[in-house]
């Protein structure tokens, strides 16, 4: 439920989420301030899980709506176990 409400209301502070949690450490007030690019992010979920990489598809996707990408990276770092 948090995940769609941030994504919704303040996708910046996901984005950071995120980020800090693909980096697997404690997400910070400079973390949210200097959002991340929700591309790298999503590259490097990717990288990290061993998924196919789709450059296209993620560009697309963040592009048309990054919430909905920002949402879908948070729900699955959680799935496999890496949020708090």
């Amino acid at each position: 439920m948090f995940v769609s409400i941030c994504g919704l209301l303040c996708p910046p502070i996901l984005a950071a989420r995120n980020k800090s949690e693909a980096d697997e450490r404690e997400c910070t007030v400079c973390d949210c301030l200097c959002c991340p690019p929700e591309y790298f992010t999503r590259q490097q979920i990717r990288s990290k899980y061993n998924f196919e990489t789709d450059t296209c598809s993620d560009c697309l996707v963040i592009t048309f709506c990054g919430s909905c990408a920002a949402c879908q990276d948070a729900r699955e770092m959680k799935s496999r176990g890496k949020t708090q």
